[in-house]
């Protein structure tokens, strides 16, 4: 039996209102204790793929599970499986990265 992906990204695709297209079929699996590195150049997508995986930017159509938990219809059970620090946030200097993911994770829902 196959474990659940941590993160399963499947066709995901996101065209904003200006006709661009930021995102053209992305499909990805994360696996619980794999490292995953999101390299590429500025307006690749990184950013988009990032917030519509953690259910700040709507997707235009694909599917994302997160531990098996569909991202729109189960959007708070997957939300609350999700650790964000934005690249905007600013912390102490000497700040753990534990506690920084910790107060981040109480900015956005858990």
């Amino acid at each position: 039996m196959r474990d659940i992906p941590v993160i399963e990204v499947e066709d995901l695709r996101k065209t904003y209102a200006s006709g661009f297209d930021a995102l053209k079929g992305v499909s990805l699996e994360i696996n619980q204790g794999e490292i995953f590195a999101l390299l590429g150049p500025n307006g690749a997508g990184k950013t988009t793929l990032i917030n519509i995986i953690c259910g700040i930017v709507d997707k235009t159509s694909g599917a994302i599970r997160i531990n098996g938990y569909d991202n729109v219809v189960d959007f708070r059970k997957a939300r609350a499986q999700i650790g964000l620090v934005p690249q905007e946030l600013s912390t102490e200097t000497f700040e753990s990265v534990g506690a920084t993911v910790s107060f981040s994770r109480g900015l956005f829902g858990k």
